[in-house]
């Protein structure tokens, strides 16, 4: 950032050439709730949420701009708390925040737009998956609807949204490992952790033990389900690594692993197949499923929000641990489960 808030318009340095752009709106009641959520995790998830697109590209964000709608009886606390979400998601990837617009509004209404530096790569597009290639995950999938699960059914009660707040850690997340490498023939899921398995429906799932014992343990879990949704964590660093490895496609899962990579499919004219016995579940999400009689699998294939992302490679592409190989490219269309289109499922603003 050349120049920053302060004067009519930011300046920012586009070294490549190129600017990398995306654009999102969060309003209150649709995408989040000030009951659920404090002021910093919505700023954390509003800059989260933007950010991961340019990832998706196989960029680096460099800015963002905010235009913010809010009551007038908005508690300024509420904002400070806001703006130093904004500011901490941001710190993690080396962004800043250039400015923005504020307006008098009923609902508080954020809209983001982010920039981002290619330095030198081609984006890494949607349409370039292949026959052959592999599918691909880094970063955690079923988390935030699981999180988003429980808070809707009261078993779990919303955190304080007074409550303080840490300084993040500059560390990047990578998937749940599960304790054993998955069998491709077997039905099941690998569950992080505990290498139990998974089958069967929303009433007749087995999901392994829960680590520990105990109400405390089981709370502490679901607990941690519920902060991924308040405050979803995407893996940054690995779109460029993504971009760098020769990755064909890539794309943010925000709206659910099933709808992004029928994105995927339908631009490259390519059929996507996925081993559903290669996700692993983390315990916490299993915590959650067996608290609600869900089936996690279902929160990992669907559920949207956390950001986390899922690419193509060619097959001679030697992948690193922070991706997990979850499915194939063949000559078809649509995505596949167990031989199955099973719909896009996830979240549709207009369905």
């Amino acid at each position: 950032m050349l120049l920053g808030p302060g004067d009519d318009a930011a300046m920012v340095s586009a070294p490549d050439g190129r600017v990398v752009v995306s654009t999102d709106v969060l309003i209150e009641g649709r995408h989040f709730r000030r009951h659920w959520s404090s002021g910093y995790d919505v700023g954390r998830k509003a800059a989260a949420q933007n950010l991961a697109d340019v990832a998706a590209m196989g960029a680096v964000p460099t800015a963002i701009v905010v235009g913010l709608g809010i009551p007038a009886g908005l508690p300024v606390t509420w904002l400070d708390a806001l703006t130093d979400g904004f500011r901490d998601e941001c710190a993690l990837v080396g962004a800043s925040v250039a400015g923005g617009d504020i307006t008098r509004c009923d609902l508080v209404v954020i809209g983001v737009t982010v920039l981002g530096d290619l330095q030198g790569r081609p984006p890494v597009e949607r349409s370039g998956a292949r026959p052959g290639h592999v599918v691909a995950v880094a970063g955690r999938l079923g988390w935030s609807a699981a999180g988003l699960a429980l808070l809707e059914s009261g078993r779990v009660p919303p955190p304080a949204t007074s409550a303080t707040y840490e300084e993040p850690q500059k560390t990047e997340v990578t998937p749940d490992e599960p304790a054993s490498p998955p069998d491709p023939s077997a039905p099941g899921r690998a569950v992080s952790g505990g290498g139990a398995e998974a089958e069967g429906g929303p009433h007749g799932s087995s999901v392994g033990p829960t680590p520990g014992g105990g109400g405390e343990v089981l709370g502490d879990l679901l607990g941690e389900v519920v902060g991924a949704h308040l405050r979803p964590r995407p893996p940054y660093s690995c779109g460029v690594e993504a971009a760098r490895l020769g990755a064909s496609a890539m794309i943010d899962v925000s709206d659910g692993l099933l709808q992004d990579l029928g994105h995927v499919a339908e631009a490259g004219g390519v059929r996507i197949d996925l081993d559903p016995g290669a996700f692993a579940v983390a315990f916490a999400v299993a915590a959650a499923a067996g608290e609600l009689g869900a089936d996690p699998l279902d929160w990992v294939l669907t559920g949207g929000e956390d950001h986390a992302l899922a690419a193509t490679f060619p097959p001679e592409v030697p992948l690193p641990a922070s991706w997990r190989v979850v499915g194939r490219v063949s000559e078809g269309e649509g995505v596949h489960v167990r031989g199955r289109a099973p719909g896009r499922g996830g979240w549709d603003h207009f369905r």
